[in-house]
């Protein structure tokens, strides 16, 4: 009898396990192809068109089975910004309750954009509308998206992640690109998990390869793992069932997402009606948000399914932001300077709380414009857009986020000044360090009056090295501020000195050569860098390959150019100034500092540029070296996965990399750290879209270039001044990931000189707002919260180091309370303090965001 249950009990599982009914799920959407299908305005009203279209639907067809609703995807939270602004308040309240209701999805992401080239922190600046939304109104946001783009970088994994984001898709374009193998992919469904572990759910079909048979394609099949797989409704569920019997892939539930492709407009009621039609006893059809597909998944086969840590290439449209050179620098460079804003705005709320409240509007449109900027069309070859209007409106969104940083880090370091204690009579200024790691440099400070001074450290009542110095036409005094304490300043006095101390220096220089007590270089008149001897090591570090050099253009050993002028010679730097016309129009300036080991290189191309690739190659004496460079969010080796790499071995693009801030090469006993301030992409030996270079000792930092020829903006936009600022700093052994971000940062965060007024808030010698029990874990953001300084300070830490780590966190006044929370300033988590301090247990290569609040201060 027992085994006769058994039996039954074993048939009837068999029997519902053959009869469990498929799910396919249906997304309905319209893929944004903003200032490539439309303009700004034509967009705008179709985006608030479409939501009203699909609110009325959505609402009438809520009567029906769940899976006969309709639902609609946004593909950027633009879409909601965009209705508030057009739309009446009872309008926009009623979207946001169908976004409450799973009626509209709305990702984090604003557009589709291309982050993985652009720096870790405009990723997380473009979700910040979304975590406001996030806040405001307690939506629940987790999806986010990287589409069209035929390539995805690794670090955005860990972005995301850490921002709450739970799931993804992607559909590539199998356009435009030179990508291939896209039907090859390993996974269908899996974990994309960042170097911290930190994961999102990703569903990204292969590529059918009969997609790239265009008549095959005009009968609107084989849609999956583009952008548009559920284009024709019908087709979308052929091609559903065919993957579900397919043994690659073996789950019960496919989902066939994106409808709009280039149209500017998707408006259907059809998914409703297919997925009625299409229902059957083996086959559940279901109108998707998306959200609903994950779900369902997961709680299937999410304990079961693969993770994917790699990188398939950090983008390839997104190689065009060379082809609109500077510009792209620019912001990048504001996305930078926004590090030290911030942390200046922090010192002045705490004391001033109303101070650049008027600028919340602005701040609203910049973070947008930091995310918009990188909008995914930068192939900028639309059928109604042209390249000029393309690259106005480019300039257009970055100047929208520049002007925003600049006001934001101008006001704040004035205000700052208003704030600290000074003498009656005196002049005197504040240096501030941006960094969370005490910090001897140099600081260079507005100055027009007498050379006969001295300038004193207030802290130590001791004379600083100081020299005039010229920069931008503008008369300067550089000093020597040493020790200045992590985000926190010292105060410099200038005092009347008939006889001005003369300071012992270590800097020779001639016509083309330039020495310290670290380094020997030899510089050409057209910018090169021929020799480096370092002194400590007693090692050459320049080994030219195909005739290239350091800091090389192209002219190798040649010296044609005007004589080189040797610039602003004192006891704290010397400069020399190169300038050629040869390989093209440009000057370089070369500088080296009595008591640093940095090298500095200013480079400026002063000509327009046609579409071929400019490049500055660094040549080095290294011996098969290894390339790590910063992704967005990631350190990466690189070498593809079969050699111990993070890069993927086929669908890959692998001949422009990220370079972020830094790249460094090195073998097993010496290497070179270069800090790179302005530049997107690097390429690595003769590395081409297929084949990663990984042991060449060359490095090429692209200065401008339409990439991919047809594609980008077309001869600059007519631009014809370029900057490119680098540093060079060798380094014995291999490579240490927290001293290459430490040595960048500090390249690309000079220290703030501003006049002091007096005030009664701040110390009048030095103060350090925080402070850190281990420095190699780096401050990445210090803000005020977005809702103003009474809601918490915001500290992003990232922990670049491959081992989990507890740092303690200090503050001048005791830590009242601690939170963890998202990068997005959303889902705070309470962390416990000790003794007025944070003991903050931070993750293997993982970026936290902390909300903190302090004590008040007597003077508060």
């Amino acid at each position: 009898m027992k085994s006769t249950t058994i039996l039954s009990l074993l048939l009837a599982l068999t029997l519902s396990l053959h009869a469990q009914v498929k799910k396919i799920y249906l997304a309905n959407d319209d893929h944004t192809d903003y200032m490539w299908t439309g303009d700004e305005e034509t967009y705008k009203k179709a985006f608030s068109e479409m939501l009203d279209y699909y609110i009325q639907l959505n609402d009438s067809t809520a009567h029906l089975p769940y899976n006969q609703q309709s639902k609609w995807n946004c593909d950027g939270s633009y879409w909601v910004y965009n209705y508030k602004q057009t739309r009446s308040a009872a309008q926009f309240a009623k979207l946001i309750q169908q976004i409450k209701d799973g009626k509209i999805t709305v990702p984090l992401n604003s557009m589709i954009v291309l982050l993985g080239a652009a720096p870790a922190e405009a990723t997380l600046r473009d979700m910040y509308y979304a975590g406001s939304l996030q806040r405001k109104y307690g939506l629940d946001l987790s999806l986010v998206l990287n589409m069209e783009d035929q390539v995805l970088p690794l670090g955005l994994s860990s972005l995301w992640a850490g921002s709450g984001a739970k799931y993804s898709w992607k559909g590539v374009c199998a356009c435009a690109t030179k990508v291939t193998a896209l039907e090859r992919k390993r996974n269908q469904m899996f974990w994309y998990k960042g170097l911290d572990d930190q994961r999102v759910l990703m569903k990204w079909y292969a590529v059918n390869p009969d997609y790239t048979n265009m008549a095959k394609r005009k009968e609107y099949r084989y849609f999956f793992g583009t952008y548009l797989e559920a284009n024709h409704q019908a087709n979308a569920v052929l091609d559903c069932k065919a993957l579900l019997d397919d043994p690659i892939y073996p789950y019960h539930i496919a989902g066939a997402f994106g409808k709009g492709g280039d149209d500017l407009k998707t408006i259907t009621n059809n998914f409703p009606k297919i997925a009625k039609e299409q229902t059957d006893s083996n086959y559940q059809v279901i109108v998707s948000n998306e959200i609903d597909f994950f779900k369902d998944f997961e709680q299937h086969y999410g304990a079961d399914l693969p993770s994917e840590t790699i990188s398939y290439g950090s983008t390839e449209w997104g190689n065009s932001f060379a082809s609109l050179a500077e510009v792209s620098a620019s912001v990048k460079r504001s996305i930078e300077k926004l590090r030290t804003a911030e942390a200046l705005y922090t010192l002045v709320a705490l004391k001033d709380k109303t101070f650049a409240a008027d600028l919340a509007e602005q701040k609203e449109k910049a973070w947008l414009a930091c995310g918009m900027y990188f909008e995914h069309d930068w192939t900028a070859d639309g059928p109604h857009i042209t390249r000029k209007q393309r690259a106005d409106w480019q300039k257009k969104t970055a100047a929208v986020f520049n002007t925003y940083v600049d006001t934001l880090y101008n006001r704040s370091a004035k205000r700052l000044g208003q704030l600290i204690a000074k003498a009656p009579g005196s002049e005197s200024f504040y240096v501030f360090n941006p960094l969370n790691w005490a910090r001897t440099d140099y600081s260079d400070y507005l100055y027009s009056g007498s050379n006969a001074i001295s300038v004193v450290d207030k802290t130590t009542q001791l004379e600083v090295p100081f020299q005039r110095i010229t920069k931008n036409g503008k008369s300067y005094l550089r000093i020597l501020a040493s020790e200045v304490p992590s985000l926190g300043y010292k105060v410099f006095e200038i005092r009347k000195k008939s006889s001005p101390t003369n300071f012992p220096s270590s800097l020779v220089v001639s016509d083309s050569t330039i020495e310290n007590q670290f380094y020997s270089i030899k510089f050409t008149r057209q910018g090169v860098i021929t020799s480096l001897y370092d002194k400590i090591n007693r090692r050459e570090c320049v080994k030219p390959l195909d005739k290239l050099y350091v800091n090389d253009l192209g002219s190798g050993l040649g010296n044609q150019g005007e004589p080189i002028q040797i610039e602003n010679k004192g006891a704290v730097s010397v400069s020399l100034l190169a300038t050629s016309y040869k390989p093209i129009k440009h000057q370089s300036r070369l500088t080296l500092f009595a008591n640093s080991d940095r090298i500095e290189i200013e480079n400026y191309i002063l000509q327009n540029l046609d579409a071929k690739p400019v490049t500055y190659s660094f040549s080095l004496n290294l011996t098969k070296p290894e390339v790590w460079h910063e992704e967005a969010g990631a350190i990466l080796r690189a070498k593809t996965l079969a050699k111990g790499g993070h890069y993927a071995d086929v669908a890959n693009r692998v001949d422009w990399l990220a370079m972020n801030h830094f790249a460094d090469m090195s073998d097993a006993s010496h290497g070179m750290i270069i800090s790179n301030r302005d530049a997107y992409f690097m390429k690595t030996g003769s590395s081409t879209n297929t084949r990663l270079d990984d042991s060449t000792a060359q490095l090429k930092v692209l200065a401008a270039a339409q990439v991919d020829n047809a594609l980008g903006i077309i001869n600059q936009d007519g631009d014809s001044y370029f900057e490119h600022f680098l540093a060079l700093k060798p380094h014995l052994e291999g490579f240490k990931p927290a001293d290459a971000m430490r040595f960048a940062l500090q390249h690309q965060n000079p220290m703030v000189a501003q006049k002091i007024q007096g005030g009664p808030s701040y110390d009048g010698k030095q103060f350090s707002l925080f402070s850190f029990s281990d420095p190699n874990a780096v401050i990445w953001a210090l803000k005020p919260a977005e809702e103003g300084i009474d809601q918490g300070i915001i500290m992003r830490v990232w922990n670049v180091s491959g081992e989990n780590k507890t740092v303690t966190i200090g503050a001048n006044t005791p830590i009242l309370k601690g939170f963890s929370t998202t990068h997005i300033e959303t889902n705070d988590q309470a962390i416990p303090l000790e003794k007025g301090k944070l003991n903050a247990d931070l993750g293997h290569h993982r970026l936290h965001t902390f909300r903190l609040f302090l004590a008040k201060t007597s003077k508060e």
